[in-house]
Protein backbone atom coordinates (compact mmCIF):
# COMPACT_ATOMS: atom_id res chain seq x y z
CA UNK A 1 0.00 0.00 0.00
CA UNK A 2 2.95 2.11 0.62
CA UNK A 3 4.69 1.86 -2.52
CA UNK A 4 1.32 1.97 -4.76
CA UNK A 5 0.90 5.74 -2.16
CA UNK A 6 3.95 6.88 -3.54
CA UNK A 7 4.12 6.10 -6.76
CA UNK A 8 0.84 8.38 -7.19
CA UNK A 9 1.88 10.79 -5.43
CA UNK A 10 4.97 11.12 -8.07
CA UNK A 11 2.57 10.90 -10.66
CA UNK A 12 0.83 13.84 -9.19
CA UNK A 13 3.75 16.16 -8.85
CA UNK A 14 5.10 15.50 -12.03
CA UNK A 15 1.73 16.49 -13.53
CA UNK A 16 1.65 19.60 -11.59
CA UNK A 17 5.29 20.10 -12.84
CA UNK A 18 4.02 19.99 -16.54
CA UNK A 19 0.83 21.83 -16.19
CA UNK A 20 2.93 24.50 -14.79
CA UNK A 21 5.48 24.37 -17.71
CA UNK A 22 2.37 24.15 -20.16
CA UNK A 23 0.78 27.63 -18.30
CA UNK A 24 4.08 29.36 -18.55
CA UNK A 25 4.87 28.97 -21.98
CA UNK A 26 0.92 29.64 -22.52
CA UNK A 27 1.85 33.05 -20.58
CA UNK A 28 4.77 33.95 -22.71
CA UNK A 29 2.83 33.28 -25.97
CA UNK A 30 0.13 35.48 -24.62
CA UNK A 31 2.80 38.73 -23.56
CA UNK A 32 4.44 37.91 -27.04
CA UNK A 33 1.43 38.48 -28.77
CA UNK A 34 0.19 41.32 -26.45
CA UNK A 35 3.30 43.30 -27.22
CA UNK A 36 3.48 42.67 -31.06
CA UNK A 37 1.09 45.23 -31.84
CA UNK A 38 3.02 48.50 -30.85
CA UNK A 39 4.07 49.22 -34.55
CA UNK A 40 0.76 51.24 -34.95
CA UNK A 41 1.88 54.60 -32.84
CA UNK A 42 4.54 54.88 -35.11
CA UNK A 43 2.83 54.71 -37.86
CA UNK A 44 0.76 57.43 -37.08
CA UNK A 45 3.28 59.44 -36.14
CA UNK A 46 4.67 59.27 -39.88
CA UNK A 47 1.46 60.05 -40.99
CA UNK A 48 0.62 63.23 -39.34
CA UNK A 49 4.48 64.21 -39.99
CA UNK A 50 3.09 63.58 -43.57
CA UNK A 51 0.61 65.65 -43.62
CA UNK A 52 1.91 69.05 -42.69
CA UNK A 53 4.25 68.86 -45.80
CA UNK A 54 3.58 70.38 -48.82
CA UNK A 55 1.32 67.74 -51.22
CA UNK A 56 3.08 66.45 -54.44
CA UNK A 57 1.32 67.96 -57.36
CA UNK A 58 2.00 67.80 -61.24
CA UNK A 59 1.95 71.24 -61.62
CA UNK A 60 5.07 71.35 -59.20
CA UNK A 61 7.17 69.78 -62.37
CA UNK A 62 6.83 73.34 -64.10
CA UNK A 63 6.48 75.96 -61.53
CA UNK A 64 9.50 77.35 -59.89
CA UNK A 65 10.42 78.65 -56.40
CA UNK A 66 9.60 81.90 -55.67
CA UNK A 67 12.71 83.88 -54.08
CA UNK A 68 11.99 84.44 -50.56
CA UNK A 69 13.59 88.35 -49.29
CA UNK A 70 13.91 90.30 -46.28
CA UNK A 71 13.45 88.06 -42.89
CA UNK A 72 11.50 84.60 -42.75
CA UNK A 73 8.60 84.85 -40.85
CA UNK A 74 5.73 83.54 -42.35
CA UNK A 75 6.07 79.91 -42.30
CA UNK A 76 4.70 79.43 -46.17
CA UNK A 77 6.53 78.56 -49.64
CA UNK A 78 5.52 80.32 -52.85
CA UNK A 79 6.02 78.58 -56.72
CA UNK A 80 5.43 80.53 -59.56
CA UNK A 81 4.09 80.14 -63.47
CA UNK A 82 4.16 82.64 -66.35
CA UNK A 83 1.52 80.94 -68.28
CA UNK A 84 2.02 82.79 -71.39
CA UNK A 85 5.14 84.55 -73.31
CA UNK A 86 4.97 87.99 -71.97
CA UNK A 87 4.55 90.60 -74.50
CA UNK A 88 5.48 94.68 -74.66
CA UNK A 89 1.67 96.40 -73.59
CA UNK A 90 -0.35 93.15 -73.51
CA UNK A 91 -1.73 91.68 -69.77
CA UNK A 92 -0.39 88.15 -69.27
CA UNK A 93 -1.26 85.95 -66.30
CA UNK A 94 1.32 85.17 -63.21
CA UNK A 95 -0.07 81.83 -61.56
CA UNK A 96 1.04 81.27 -57.73
CA UNK A 97 0.41 78.00 -55.92
CA UNK A 98 0.99 79.19 -51.72
CA UNK A 99 2.40 76.51 -49.84
CA UNK A 100 2.02 77.05 -46.32
CA UNK A 101 3.78 74.54 -43.49
CA UNK A 102 1.43 75.50 -40.21
CA UNK A 103 -2.83 75.73 -40.00
CA UNK A 104 -4.03 79.50 -40.09
CA UNK A 105 -7.26 81.48 -39.65
CA UNK A 106 -6.40 83.21 -43.10
CA UNK A 107 -3.80 83.44 -45.52
CA UNK A 108 -3.62 87.03 -47.83
CA UNK A 109 -2.02 87.83 -50.87
CA UNK A 110 -0.85 90.86 -52.14
CA UNK A 111 0.73 91.44 -54.94
CA UNK A 112 2.95 94.84 -56.64
CA UNK A 113 4.75 95.33 -59.79
CA UNK A 114 8.19 97.41 -60.01
CA UNK A 115 8.09 100.71 -62.07
CA UNK A 116 7.45 99.43 -65.68
CA UNK A 117 5.45 96.90 -64.48
CA UNK A 118 1.69 97.17 -63.47
CA UNK A 119 -0.96 94.84 -62.10
CA UNK A 120 -3.72 94.98 -63.56
CA UNK A 121 -6.18 92.46 -62.06
CA UNK A 122 -5.56 90.08 -58.70
CA UNK A 123 -3.28 91.92 -56.60
CA UNK A 124 -4.95 91.24 -53.82
CA UNK A 125 -6.33 87.76 -52.70
CA UNK A 126 -7.50 86.02 -49.32
CA UNK A 127 -8.26 82.48 -48.17
CA UNK A 128 -10.11 80.78 -45.11
CA UNK A 129 -9.47 78.28 -42.99
CA UNK A 130 -5.59 77.51 -43.88
CA UNK A 131 -4.69 73.47 -43.94
CA UNK A 132 -0.66 72.89 -43.17
CA UNK A 133 0.08 70.89 -46.13
CA UNK A 134 -2.66 72.27 -48.75
CA UNK A 135 -1.98 74.49 -51.77
CA UNK A 136 -3.54 78.13 -52.52
CA UNK A 137 -3.41 78.83 -56.16
CA UNK A 138 -4.13 82.33 -56.96
CA UNK A 139 -3.84 84.17 -60.33
CA UNK A 140 -2.16 87.73 -60.99
CA UNK A 141 -2.76 89.79 -64.81
CA UNK A 142 0.22 92.18 -65.11
CA UNK A 143 1.22 94.35 -67.82
CA UNK A 144 4.93 95.84 -68.86
CA UNK A 145 5.58 98.72 -70.69
CA UNK A 146 8.70 98.12 -72.43
CA UNK A 147 11.21 95.16 -72.62
CA UNK A 148 13.21 93.93 -70.06
CA UNK A 149 13.61 91.90 -66.82
CA UNK A 150 11.09 92.86 -64.14
CA UNK A 151 10.13 91.90 -60.83
CA UNK A 152 6.68 91.43 -59.28
CA UNK A 153 7.06 91.52 -55.39
CA UNK A 154 4.27 88.93 -53.42
CA UNK A 155 3.64 89.64 -49.68
CA UNK A 156 1.84 86.31 -48.08
CA UNK A 157 0.39 87.19 -44.84
CA UNK A 158 -0.56 84.11 -42.23
CA UNK A 159 -3.17 85.50 -39.76
CA UNK A 160 -4.01 83.90 -36.66
CA UNK A 161 -5.79 84.92 -33.64
CA UNK A 162 -2.98 85.47 -31.88
CA UNK A 163 -0.64 87.14 -34.42
CA UNK A 164 -0.07 87.94 -38.08
CA UNK A 165 3.54 86.61 -40.33
CA UNK A 166 4.40 87.96 -43.27
CA UNK A 167 6.70 86.33 -46.01
CA UNK A 168 7.96 88.29 -48.86
CA UNK A 169 9.03 86.95 -52.33
CA UNK A 170 10.55 88.10 -55.22
CA UNK A 171 9.00 86.75 -58.62
CA UNK A 172 10.80 87.57 -62.01
CA UNK A 173 9.60 87.98 -65.54
CA UNK A 174 11.68 88.68 -68.91
CA UNK A 175 9.03 90.36 -71.55
CA UNK A 176 9.96 90.26 -74.86
CA UNK A 177 14.01 89.81 -76.43
CA UNK A 178 16.33 90.93 -73.15
CA UNK A 179 18.77 93.33 -75.11
CA UNK A 180 22.69 91.84 -75.20
CA UNK A 181 24.17 94.83 -73.39
CA UNK A 182 21.86 93.53 -70.73
CA UNK A 183 22.60 89.61 -70.94
CA UNK A 184 26.30 90.52 -70.48
CA UNK A 185 25.42 92.93 -67.87
CA UNK A 186 28.31 92.53 -64.83
CA UNK A 187 27.43 91.35 -61.67
CA UNK A 188 25.44 93.80 -59.26
CA UNK A 189 27.06 95.22 -56.19
CA UNK A 190 26.30 94.83 -52.75
CA UNK A 191 23.63 97.55 -52.86
CA UNK A 192 22.02 96.01 -55.66
CA UNK A 193 23.52 98.67 -58.22
CA UNK A 194 25.16 97.42 -61.83
CA UNK A 195 28.38 97.61 -62.01
CA UNK A 196 29.45 99.29 -65.15
CA UNK A 197 33.26 101.02 -66.73
CA UNK A 198 33.20 104.48 -66.93
CA UNK A 199 35.13 106.04 -69.96
CA UNK A 200 37.96 108.17 -68.72
CA UNK A 201 37.61 111.75 -67.78
CA UNK A 202 40.86 114.23 -67.61
CA UNK A 203 40.92 116.32 -64.29
CA UNK A 204 41.73 120.01 -63.66
CA UNK A 205 44.13 118.92 -60.75
CA UNK A 206 46.65 116.72 -60.02
CA UNK A 207 44.40 114.80 -57.13
CA UNK A 208 42.00 112.18 -58.84
CA UNK A 209 38.74 112.52 -58.02
CA UNK A 210 37.55 110.91 -54.68
CA UNK A 211 35.59 107.70 -55.87
CA UNK A 212 32.36 107.86 -54.19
Amino acid sequence: MKKTSCSATASRVLAVVALAAVLAACGRGEEETTATPASPPAADGKAADAAAAPAESPDDKRMANAVATGKVAAPVDLKYDVLAKPDVGQPFEIELALLPRLAADALEIEVTGIPGLTVVSGGVSRFEGITAGERYVAKVLVQADAQGIYYANVVAKMITQVQTEARTFSVPVVVGAVPAAQKTQPQQDASGQSIQSMPAVESGGAQEPAKK
